[in-house]
């Protein structure tokens, strides 16, 4: 999922601490008093069924396939209220829940054989009403992502080990052998090595899972770009507007997406309650506008933005507390250090910035302590592993204080060579986005490590030229880059640490490995982790990564950051926990 300041994402996406509302001890620095109401109970499914809802965004859906999204908006939009993959995320668990499936995937002793049984009965939206789900159109799901037509963006990530994944891609098969359906009801998974996110049900609960018709996609999926998502068919509680003969009519780009009850579904197959009669997206807002408008609105709640202005945050936390959701992400924002550009391929170097940095500082400048917890080392609290690669406390000196330790810092500095133990050497190139609240970071940034010697030349951009040409970009040989940030695809260590710090994942654009890390030995510890499917054991490897790259500084974490979501006062909101989001199909109008 990708951030306001920084969209690199391949997932997922922000698309995230203990579950928990933050509480006005906690948000003192934001203005926080007890006149202004308690904080909204989030975790409260009940609900009264009726009316419409209007989700106000800035930005718009990416896609409207399943087969290539990959975008916390497009989960909140559409996946999660309209589809049902085999798995899915109940909004108060941290673990996927079957959803198609009829329980959780059966996993042989070697690790390479998965078998999933499917639930009876479940029918398709208009045209298809007359059709039940079967484990072909699952395996068809799967097999889809890896087309050219559909561009999918983790299909190598999450399934390249499933057999016969090469030939179906080069077209010597016309399918992926390691794909099979003895029956209607159960799906075999055959693998190359065992593959932990698909044993635990992960990443079967991607949108891939998303079971889709063969004889009636396939003309779509022809096409140079597939067609699909412009005429697919629904399994959830709710389909986007269509003509009831395979043409949606309620989506127009960059304006609006109207979501309405699916015929077709049966509340007793499902777990989600779907109280809301019709829930509309608009798109092509203001945030700062958008944001006034919910607060002092009725029937609306923000979509694709995670916070509001600073300003608006703070007047909200302290007015209309009730109607402002502080909920932890598991995403982590960091400041890269290119280890490909003088003087950052020295470790002590890198531990001395570390040690400079306040970290207190620059959360300020994104809004104070209701942003997010400081961080100690890579993951969040909530993505296993967490306490064992050292919890909130940390586990290297460098990382310890949310304050500046100049002392420390000067002492690596003389490890690195520097006598003085202040770097004397050429100005570096810093690149960060040119909105606020990142172009503010940056300037913070710059002021704190000018302390140690460091000068910069700072240059600023949009966000999105940042993240394709600059800091996501290589062989621009940016030195360091401060508004970095990545959020998770899954609640697992893998998709937090590997996009970061895995050789495998640098790309030419839109490179997340921004500190450009290709270590053979790290590299091998991820290719083991991946493959672990004992839980406790994959949570201690990726435990063991994370107080590698934590120790080694490749990046500086500063924030585990919160999603920070509102509503009007006439709605009860419930956010889901993957996806930190309002979840449309729990949230109701009081």
């Amino acid at each position: 999922m990708p951030s306001e300041d920084c969209p690199m994402r391949p997932h997922r996406s922000r698309p995230l601490v203990p579950w928990l509302l933050v509480v006005c001890a906690t948000l003192l620095a934001t203005g926080c008093g007890g006149e202004s109401g308690k904080a909204p109970d989030i975790g409260d499914t009940s609900g009264k069924r009726g009316g419409e809802l209007i989700v106000l965004s800035a930005g718009d859906v990416l896609t409207l396939d399943p087969g290539s999204s990959n975008y916390v908006y497009e989960y909140q939009a559409i996946h999660h209220p309209t589809q049902r993959g085999l798995y899915g995320w109940e909004p108060t668990k941290t673990v996927p829940s079957p959803d198609l499936a009829d329980g959780m995937p059966a996993t042989s002793q070697s690790g390479k054989t998965v078998t999933i049984k499917l639930k009876p009965g479940i029918r398709y939206s208009p045209p298809l009403q007359k059709r039940t789900v079967v484990s072909a159109d699952v395996k068809y799901a799967l097999e889809r992502v890896f087309l050219n037509s559909v561009a999918n963006p983790y299909a190598d990530v999450y399934f390249r080990a499933i057999k016969g994944v090469g030939a179906y891609r080069s077209g010597a098969a016309t399918e992926i052998s390691g794909i099979q359906t003895p029956d209607d009801r159960t799906l075999v998974l055959k693998l190359d090595e065992p593959v932990g996110v698909i044993s635990n049900g992960q990443a079967l609960a991607l949108p891939a899972s998303i079971p889709v018709p063969k004889d009636y996609a396939r003309r779509f999926d022809r096409r140079q770009t597939s067609t699909y998502g412009a005429h697919q068919v629904f399994t959830g509680p709710y389909m986007i507007r269509n003509d009831g003969k395979g043409k949606i009519t309620g989506y127009r780009p960059r304006r609006r997406l109207e979501l309405v009850r699916n015929p077709s579904w049966d509340a007793k197959t499902d777990y989600r309650p779907a109280y809301l009669d019709t829930i509309t997206f608009r798109s092509g807002n203001d945030i700062e506008l958008a944001s006034r408008r919910i607060l002092a609105g009725t029937r609306q709640v923000n979509g694709d933005f995670a916070t509001p202005p600073v300003n608006t945050l703070r007047s909200a936390l302290s007015t209309r507390r009730s109607q402002v959701a502080v909920v932890p992400s598991q995403g982590v924002r960091f400041v890269a250090l290119n280890t490909t550009v003088k003087p950052f391929d020295d470790v002590n170097v890198r531990r001395a910035v570390a040690a400079a940095i306040d970290r207190s500082a620059l959360r300020r400048t994104r809004g104070g302590e209701a942003l997010g917890q400081i961080a100690t080392h890579f993951l969040a609290p909530e993505i296993p592993g967490h306490e064992q690669a050292g919890g909130a406390k940390g586990t290297f000196d460098f990382m310890r204080s949310s304050r500046p330790d100049r002392g420390l810092a000067a002492k690596y500095l003389r490890k690195a060579g520097y006598a003085g133990g202040r770097y004397s050497g050429p100005p570096l190139l810093m690149v960060s986005e040119s909105e606020r609240p990142a172009s503010a970071t940056a300037v913070a940034l710059r002021s704190q490590l000018e302390k140690l010697g460091f000068r910069f030349t700072l240059r600023q951009f949009p966000s999105s030229k940042v993240a394709e040409e600059l800091c996501g970009n290589p062989s621009a040989k940016v030195a360091i880059c401060p508004n970095a940030s990545l959020p998770k695809d899954l609640f697992d260590p893998q998709t937090v640490l590997g996009p970061v710090f895995n050789g495998s994942n640098i790309q030419p654009q839109f490179n997340v490995n921004q500190a450009q890390i290709d270590d053979p030995e790290l590299n091998a510890g991820f290719d083991i982790a991946a493959q672990e499917i004992d839980p406790e054991e994959r949570a201690r490897l990726y435990a063991e990564i994370d107080r590698t790259v934590t120790g080694r500084a490749y990046v500086v974490p500063w924030i585990w950051d919160n999603a920070i979501n509102i509503a009007a006062a006439d709605v009860k909101g419930v956010v889901n926990r993957f996806t930190a989001a309002w979840d449309m199909s729990y949230t109701s109008l009081r």
